[in-house]
Order: structure tokens, then sequence, then C-alpha cells
């Protein structure tokens, strides 16, 4: 009796077992379906650099790029320096800058959270930065620092200073950081009604630096509340302000448009086409993130 039913309890056990693998394989489809389109992971960063004298007899900024085949392991980190032009030394002061950083980086080999690499990186810029100088010298030199890291997908910044770092995605340029310009003071200034509105556009020190490179105590830092989660085919720009002040945003977002191997040399054509008699020194390093 017992042989009788061999058979047919073998069917149904196999008949259970195909019935639990097509409903374990439905509900993986539908979790799928719900989850939505999986985002393509950052698996290459392509670099491109922009770096001229403009109509300046000196060069005083700097930039400097870590390797790109380190990116899976400690991350890719790019900064940016512009030596303030009406003070001595700058171009010490921002190659200092870069030079801090990019040994940084590759002494600490990326390790802890983005955020702990950034600001222990600008910490040590500070700290050679005002040993250069020394507390007699504090202000009679200064450089902006604008500097940031990709890794795991992930952009976090932190700048000083006013260069900028910007976003292009979709066909838009957006600024990621805050300049600390006198500007801002003003602002603040008018807000709280101690100053005409009108003086934050037309006071001649609005664009004067607050924080900066070699003051000593920094006063100012900016950096994200959280890294940014990055697409391919964004396009990350640090950029001082000799190539923001010379180009209207649209001429930067066609030139980035070209890729990021002609986007430099698409820049410094649109740059050198304007003929300003005072251009300022234009550097710019451009990420690009491919999957």
């Amino acid at each position: 009796m017992e042989l009788k039913w061999l058979p047919v309890a073998i069917v149904c056990f196999l008949a259970l077992c195909l019935l639990v693998f097509l409903f374990i394989r439905r509900k993986k489809q539908i979790n799928q379906k719900n989850a939505g389109p999986t985002l393509n992971v950052i698996r290459q960063i392509r670099v491109g650099k922009l770096h001229g004298q403009g109509a300046r007899n000196y060069q005083q900024d700097s930039f400097g790029v870590s390797d790109p085949e380190m990116l899976e392991g400690s991350g890719l980190l790019a900064v940016v320096a512009d030596g303030m032009g009406g003070l001595s030394d700058g171009d010490k002061i921002s190659t200092t800058v870069v030079e801090t950083v990019l040994d940084g980086f590759s002494y600490s080999q990326g390790q802890g959270t983005l955020e702990q690499v950034l600001l222990t990186l600008a910490q040590w810029s500070v700290r050679e930065v005002n040993l250069f100088l020394g507390p007699d010298r504090y202000r009679s030199s200064g450089s902006t620092m604008a500097m940031g890291m990709i890794r795991d997908g992930h952009f976090s910044w932190v700048s000083i200073g006013d260069s900028r770092i910007c976003l292009y995605r979709g066909g838009q340029l957006i600024q990621l950081n805050r300049e600390h310009d006198l500007k801002q003071k003003l602002a603040l200034q008018a807000i709280n009604g101690e100053i005409p509105l009108q003086e934050v556009y037309t006071d001649k020190r609005r664009d004067g630096l607050i924080s900066f490179m070699g003051m000593g105590t920094i006063d100012q830092i900016d950096m994200p509340s959280t890294p940014l989660t990055l697409l391919p085919g964004d396009q990350l720009i640090i950029m001082s302000d000799g190539v923001y002040n010379a180009l209207e945003e649209s001429e930067i977002c066609a030139a980035l448009d070209k890729g990021v191997e002609a986007a430099p040399a698409e820049l410094e054509q649109a740059i050198l086409n304007k003929a300003y008699p005072d251009q300022d020194n234009y550097t710019a390093v451009i990420l690009s993130c491919e999957t």
C-alpha cells in the first residue's frame, strides 16, 4: 500500500517545490520592479585640467588631482587653490595648500568617512600655511582652497574662500559651495536694517574675502550636510574665480557639453576670446563620472 502511493507523493512534493520556486521568483521580480531601475555604479573618473596665466605677470593658482587608478580603494581627490593677487607670496601659499592636501591624502589612503578625510586635510593645510607665514605675517598673504573627494559613488567637499565647486547634470550648472566674501556679511547687515540694501551691490569691497588660508584662525568653511550621490554622466568642476568671472554660465555649460577631453580647451578659448586686459589666472579641474 505504501509503495502504491509513493509515486503520487513524489509528484506532489515536486509540484510543491515548483510552486515555492515560482513564488520566490515572482516576489523577487516584484521587488525589483518596485525598487525602480538600478543606478549604474561609478567605476571610472576621467579628469580634465585647465590652467592659464591670463594677463597677469605671474601664476598664483595651484591645483592637483590624486591618482584616478586609486578610485576603487582610496577614492579620488581634487583641489584648486587660488593665491590672492593683492598679497605677496600667493603662489607659495597656494602651492603649500595643494602639496599638503595631496601628500596628506596619499599618507592617509583616504581612510575615514568623506567628511573626516576632507576636514583632516583642511586642518593640516591651515596648520602648514600658518607655519609657513608665522604669526607676524598672518593676512600678509593668502589663498583660497576648494577640494572635493569621490568615493563609492558619492562626492563631498570642503572650501574656504571664493573658488567654486559646481555640478553639471542634465544641462544645468549647479553651484554646490558658498563663497566667503564680504557680500555675505553686507547682505546680513542689510537684512538686519543696519545698512541700505543697495549697499550690498554697490560697495566696492563686496568681493573681498572674509575667510581664506593665511589669515591665521579661519572664520568660515563650507561643506555639505551629507555627501552628494553621483550619477553616470555627472561632471564636477572645481574652478578659480578667473574662470567663472570671465565666462557666462551658458559658456561654461557649452564647454562641458563637449566632454571632459575637449572642455578644458573650449573653456580656455572662450576666456581668451574675451581679451580682458586684467584677466586673472584661471584654473579648473573637471571630473567626469562614468560606469
